[in-house]
């Protein structure tokens, strides 16, 4: 069901960034599917009277990535579009693989808003990517920020007993929850090396130099690329 959402999404993202004068609607219909997902995530949790500190605010990285996704579509700056195109989105597609859904009276409902929540982070990465907006060159900075959220959270967490970005404890059934059985600090070091290792690979597919940025915002001069590769070129070429 997530697949079939993002492919959905990643199309109307892709063609309307493409698209000077869709722009302006796609903004639109991100920010509301994004502003709809979190909320009606609140909303089904004041339902079932678990809407409290420890569940209600936005400081899980998908909640922050919510917001700031938001800011992007309309003040976008270069920090905020690398740190999602580094950390976020990828982050945001893990989610997806394995999903930590809060369980209320309302598994379906609550499934689809956490899954178009994920989905529309990633589809706002590449609302800007297909406008070709600068690809971002050095990862560091990307890697600081998010290890000043990790700090900042990590204090919010000591102070009020919460378990914002898992760092108390992992969700069960995911990865990090064989991470979390080497314990804390074996948790925390692999979290700080995963962020790392996943922040240089992307930087590596998003490269300057290589086809993927090129195919998702329509430029033709990556048909020049595709003899390094075994497959005929089938971009169209437009006049």
């Amino acid at each position: 069901m997530q697949w079939a959402s993002l492919l959905l999404w990643a199309s109307l993202a892709v063609f309307g960034g493409r698209i000077p004068e869709r722009r302006l609607i796609t903004r639109l219909l991100l920010s509301l599917g994004l502003l709809l997902s979190m909320m009606s995530q609140l909303w089904l949790l004041h339902l079932d009277g678990l809407l409290t500190i420890q569940t209600g605010l936005p400081l899980h990285l998908c909640g922050f990535m919510g917001l700031l996704s938001i800011w992007m579509l309309w003040l976008p700056g270069a920090w905020s579009y690398h740190f999602s195109l580094l950390l976020g989105s990828p982050c945001a597609f893990l989610a997806l693989c394995f999903p930590a859904v809060i369980r209320c009276s309302y598994p379906l409902w609550m499934s689809l808003s956490f899954h178009r929540l994920h989905v529309l982070i990633l589809c706002t990465a590449l609302f800007f990517m297909a406008q070709q907006k600068p690809l971002p060159k050095d990862g560091r900075y990307s890697f600081l920020l998010g290890n000043g959220y990790l700090l900042f959270v990590a204090i919010f967490n000591r102070a009020f007993s919460t378990n914002y970005l898992f760092l108390s404890f992992a969700p069960v059934g995911t990865p990090l929850a064989l991470l979390f059985e080497r314990g804390s600090v074996f948790y925390l070091c692999s979290l700080e090396l995963l962020a790392m290792v996943t922040i240089s690979a992307v930087q590596w597919m998003l490269g300057e130099k290589r086809l993927l940025p090129s195919l998702i915002a329509g430029n033709r001069s990556a048909c020049s690329r595709c003899s390094h590769y075994i497959l005929p070129c089938t971009i169209p070429r437009r006049e």
